[in-house]
């Protein structure tokens, strides 16, 4: 991932906004969305950048799910 010197060029290069980024850094729970991005920009495997976790009652949204 050299070359990409900002949040704002990290974010474009895999498809997502900016805010979506600073939301998945600051949480540690990233978007299926990213996921693609990662593996279509940098050929990331979803296993190297993420793991799923347990579905609960009090968080039923589907997309976080996926952690960082």
């Amino acid at each position: 991932m050299s070359g990409l010197k900002s949040d704002a060029a990290f974010a474009g290069a895999i498809g997502v906004s900016e805010s979506v980024l600073s939301k998945a850094k600051k949480t540690g729970i990233c978007t299926p969305g990213m996921v693609v991005g990662l593996h279509l920009a940098f050929g990331f495997t979803p296993g190297e950048v993420a793991t799923v976790g347990e579905l609960h009652s009090d968080n039923p949204r589907p997309q976080q799910l996926l952690t960082a």
